[in-house]
């Protein structure tokens, strides 16, 4: 088995039987097509299949089985060591004797030996009547009806041999193309023949696809997703951020956020970056409610006034002060929420750090979903554990149904003990929602600033669209 390791940068080694070759490339993608052409020319050097294992950052490990003839497979599993086998001339020799005489070939073929004579038969002595040849034809039901088929013999019912033949219906001449790979080692290798070499795309490229489409699926009516936590949450807005970024590259419609933090929210921060929120001063959820007030929102031109985009997400910034954004109501929140209504199928609400200010029953009555945004650390997770509690018993269960069908998504910021049992977290949360989804590390969150999708590890990314496919499936 050849070993193979690259870095994120395109640099790594390759441990052939030779000796240990260095891989320098400018990209990952040029050191994989680097490794596709050693692997392809060290086995026609060699006449023989190898097989290797391709160790990188962002896929682990891939099992690929190079030929000399230039196919490469991708394995599921390390081939298995096959047996030696022995050649026939290193078997013991036995005591029969061998006849090595010449054998003699005649020049012509045997003549076929005559055939056995015919077996009595059981049938009536008398002689029986030959019959003349008759015609094969092909004869056409008289409905035409091509689920009749056609019908071989004379045409009659007693016809002997008569037999009905079925066509296939609807079925096409074409033959049904082939999925073409688009990233990984099977995308490499396609693009690098061009694609004269297709062996399809992988498991894990299947399984990305499938999310897409989850994330992707139609809803009817408009939908609101909250996102929440009691007494302060860990990662709640950068969540709110990352899934947004992904449900609107994905789906096909319209996606918004709205920032109704009463104490400064940060999503502005965290969608354009500090820099832009403090040099632009956009707009916020009050100007709009104002904007309401005066009745001056008659249609998507005046609205896009108070929105801001990051990526294909729109969203509107949260109050900067305190004093300003603890006055908004439930009222007010149901006056932007019928706004809004008209031009988003899909709506984010970042509820802030509790669900005690004056907007929060609205909010409430007005969701769809429910993700409940936490850490690992012990108190974020007794956190999401008393937020979902809460849901199931506050107003006499008025929230229980959003409780049972919410999401809790635990994000990992690099500073949780090792102390901490994290099954039991996640064993205890299973219980109170339909489903806890994790955020790995990730440097580019755990600085504060701008998120961008194109700047989260893969890992990241793929976590954010698991949550997403989850979130569409219950809408």
């Amino acid at each position: 088995m050849i070993a193979i390791e690259l870095d994120t940068d395109g640099n790594g080694h390759i441990q052939l039987p030779t000796g240990t070759r260095r891989i320098t490339a400018d990209s990952l993608s040029e050191a994989r097509s680097q490794v596709i052409t050693i692997l392809t020319n060290h086995a026609q050097t060699n006449g023989r299949i190898l097989n290797a294992s391709v160790t990188t950052a962002t896929e682990g490990t891939v099992i690929l089985e190079v030929q000399p003839n230039g196919t490469i497979n991708e394995l599921d599993a390390p081939p298995q060591e096959e047996p030696i086998m022995h050649r026939a001339e290193d078997a013991p020799a036995t005591d029969s004797t061998v006849d090595t005489a010449p054998q003699t070939v005649s020049a012509t073929p045997p003549r076929p030996s005559a055939p056995p004579p015919q077996a009595a038969s059981v049938m009536p002595s008398h002689e029986p009547v030959e019959q003349p040849l008759q015609e094969t034809v092909f004869q056409a039901p008289a409905d035409h009806s091509p689920s009749s088929g056609l019908i071989l013999g004379d045409g009659s019912p007693a016809a002997a041999g008569a037999r009905a033949v079925e066509a296939p219906i609807g079925r096409s001449f074409v033959k049904e193309a082939k999925d073409v790979p688009a990233e990984g080692f099977r995308g490499v290798v396609y693009k690098a023949t061009g694609g004269l070499l297709n062996t399809g795309p992988s498991r894990r490229e299947i399984h990305r696809r499938e999310l897409h489409g989850r994330v992707a699926k139609p809803i009817s009516g408009t939908r609101n997703i909250v996102y929440m936590c009691l007494k302060g949450g860990i990662s709640k807005t950068s969540t709110t951020s990352g899934v947004g970024l992904t449900l609107a590259e994905y789906r096909p419609d319209s996606v918004l956020a709205i920032d109704t933090n009463p104490d400064a929210g940060d999503l502005a921060d965290r969608l354009l970056g500090h820099d832009q929120v403090e040099s632009t001063s956009p707009r916020t959820i009050t100007d709009l409610v104002s904007a309401l007030d005066a009745n001056q929102i008659d249609n998507l031109t005046d609205l896009n006034r108070y929105t801001q985009t990051s990526g294909r997400l729109h969203f509107i910034a949260g109050e900067q002060d305190p004093d300003v954004s603890e006055s908004l109501t439930a009222d007010q929140y149901h006056a932007v929420r019928d706004t809004v209504d008209r031009f988003y199928p899909i709506t984010l609400t970042d509820c802030g750090t509790g669900v005690t200010h004056p907007a929060m029953k609205g909010i409430l009555e007005r969701a769809d979903q429910i993700v409940v945004a936490s850490g690992w650390a012990v108190t974020g997770a007794k956190r999401a554990q008393r937020t979902l509690t809460w849901l199931h018993e506050a107003h006499d269960g008025a929230y229980k149904n959003l409780a049972e069908n919410a999401i809790v998504v635990l994000t990992d910021t690099g500073a949780t003990s090792k102390d901490v049992d994290r099954d039991a977290i996640i064993e205890t949360l299973q219980h109170l929602c339909r489903d806890v989804h994790i955020v790995p590390f990730d440097a580019e969150i755990g600085k504060g600033d701008l998120i961008s999708l194109d700047e989260l590890r893969p890992a990241t990314r793929q976590a954010f669209l698991e949550i997403g496919a989850s979130i569409v499936d219950a809408l």
